[in-house]
């Protein structure tokens, strides 16, 4: 809704729906195009942690870097998305 007082347009502010699913992105040893992309619909898979260590492509993986955004470009849903930067560069004795 938009109105105008004393020649100032003023807009209230639209409220985001948030869905319940997410997109987690896999990026391995920093490189864009090893990309593994997971769709969470019903929102049951874990967020990663830094420092956390798991298995994708039959090995180990350290997650280093962890970032949350929101996609709202198809839809007046914001879906979440976890990107989940991994590397297989690191010391397993820690």
């Amino acid at each position: 809704m938009i109105s105008q007082e004393n020649g100032t347009v003023i807009r209230k502010p639209k409220t985001v729906k948030i869905s319940v699913g997410k997109q987690i992105i896999y990026r391995f040893n920093g490189d864009p195009k090893d990309d593994e992309t997971v769709s969470d619909i019903a929102g049951t898979l874990p967020f990663r942690r830094v420092g956390e260590i798991l298995t994708k492509k039959g090995k180990e993986w350290r997650v280093t870097i962890v970032r949350d955004d929101l996609n709202m470009s198809a839809s007046r849903t914001a879906v979440s998305i976890h990107h989940v930067y991994l590397t297989d560069n690191f010391d397993r004795n820690r």
